[in-house]
């Protein structure tokens, strides 16, 4: 099964590493360039223990690479998993995911 990781911050980087790391062919995806270029290369732009050992050996094993290109890499996903920050409204009421 494929999967894309939309968002690679802190929650999306993990959760695609993990998801490789269980066998599962991942892509993640983010609009930040410099942030995919660093993951690419199995470094983690912020500080999570072990993470990047996980990512350089999810990515030497073919089963995890990033990218900025939202619709080609959710085309090839079977299932996508949404990871990116939800902003408050005005009103100070949270996100209405409906």
């Amino acid at each position: 099964m494929r999967i894309s990781v939309i968002g690679c911050g802190h929650l999306g980087a993990v959760h695609a590493s993990c998801l490789a790391e269980t066998g599962f062919e991942v892509i993640g995806i983010d609009v930040d360039q410099g942030k995919i270029d660093t993951l690419s290369v199995g470094r983690s732009p912020f500080h999570e223990p072990g993470l990047d050992d996980l990512l350089a050996r999810n990515i030497e094993a073919g089963r995890l690479r990033f990218t900025t290109d939202y619709g080609g890499a959710a085309a090839l996903a079977d299932a996508h998993f949404i990871c990116v920050g939800t902003t408050e409204a005005l009103s100070g009421r949270l996100f209405d995911h409906t």
